[in-house]
């Protein structure tokens, strides 16, 4: 059974694996978080409604993406995007 968590949206946004490994974030605003509690072998999944058409910065977490494209995924209008991110060394990976 894995622990889900409801972030609470604000400026300040910690997303920290030791919360649930299965975490859903309703955007308020446009939002650059932080992954500062991360440690080796932790993973999340983000379950992210964008609230009304905003976004996810991923510059202060420097995510290396694992995608086509090697970018972060665009938010579904509607509904939650899954994003997954896990840490493998000193590195952040996300899908």
């Amino acid at each position: 059974v894995e622990t889900v968590f409801a972030i609470t949206d604000g400026a300040s946004v910690d997303i920290n694996p030791a919360n649930g490994s299965i975490q859903t974030w309703t955007l308020g605003a446009n939002r650059t978080p932080t992954a500062t509690s991360f440690v080796a072998g932790q993973a999340v999944t983000l379950m992210v409604d964008d609230g009304t058409a905003y976004t996810i910065t991923w510059s202060a977490i420097a995510v290396v993406w694992l995608t086509a494209d090697g970018n972060a995924p665009t938010l579904k209008t509607t509904g939650y995007t899954p994003i997954v991110l896990w840490k493998v060394g000193f590195t952040v990976y996300g899908r």
